[in-house]
Formats: C-alpha cells, structure tokens, sequence
C-alpha cells in the first residue's frame, strides 16, 4: 500500500464512525447433492468487489451525512484445471453481501472514501464474512473452507 492510500484512508477514517455491519443478502449454491462425491483435488476461488453510496440520512435531530459500503465476498470449490474459468461447474458456491452504515463527521474527498471502502470496510466485515462460511458449510455438510485472516489482498 503506498503512503498516498495510506493518508486517504487515515483522513477518512478520521471522519467515519461505524453504525452497523448488515447481512444484506446471501447465496449457497450447491450442484452436487452428496458432498462424498466432491473430487479430493479441488481449487479454491474468492471473489471480493466493493461499492459505496453517499447520502443523507433523517434523524431525530436533523439530518447527518452517511456512508455505505456493500461488500460483495464470495468463494467456491472448482475442478483445479479450469483456469479461473468463470463458466465452470463448481461443486459450491457461497457469496454474501454485507452492507455497512458509517457516519460521516465531515465532507470526504471520493479518493479518500475510495481507498477507505476497499480496504477499510472489508476489514470491517472479514470476521462477519468468515462466520457466515464457517455457518453455512457446517449447516450444508460441506467440506470445510479456509478463509484466511484478512490482509488487504485483492482477490
């Protein structure tokens, strides 16, 4: 990360304050009924994409400014010679949506509410993130998945 980032996010953080992380929709998709029949070789994918929306929000004392990020995170098991062939038949698939609610204290330049959303509100929702697949494969008798610690890789 460069200092240049690093700054952005440091002056949005200085004018955000965390309301609520929500689940805001969810998908578990999984072709193969038996999960015996899963290939013991398989490939690990994630998709990650990140979006904000700025506004304003009605509030018992007047209206204050809100940010919100809607994190898209997601991960599949793949035969490990498709090639990230986006058409390939995965043996699952979970993705969730999480949107989180900030505050905004002041006005924030877009580049800095940019660098802020990518790599600060994921922060933000990784645990939420990696609760829901440890959930979901636990509740669907699905192999477990190993989501890693968060470390501000792009996916």
């Amino acid at each position: 990360m460069t200092p240049e980032v690093k700054d952005q996010i440091r002056q949005a953080s200085e004018n955000l304050k965390i309301q609520d992380i929500i689940l805001f929709e969810c998908r578990l998709d999984r072709p193969e009924r038996d999960p015996a029949k899963l290939s013991a070789t398989v490939a690990q994918e994630h998709k990650r994409e990140v979006r904000f929306f700025t506004g304003q929000h009605d509030t018992p004392d007047g209206s204050s400014s809100i940010l919100q990020v809607l994190v898209s995170l997601g991960t599949r098991l793949v035969p490990p010679s498709q090639d990230n062939d986006s058409e390939v038949d995965a043996f699952f698939v979970i993705e969730a949506d999480f949107l989180v609610n900030y505050e905004m204290k002041a006005d924030i330049d877009q580049e800095c509410i940019k660098a802020f959303a990518d790599n600060n509100a994921v922060h933000n929702v990784w645990p939420f993130w990696r609760q829901h697949v440890f959930d979901m494969v636990s509740r669907a008798r699905l192999p477990q998945l190993e989501i890693p610690l968060y470390s501000g890789f792009k996916m």
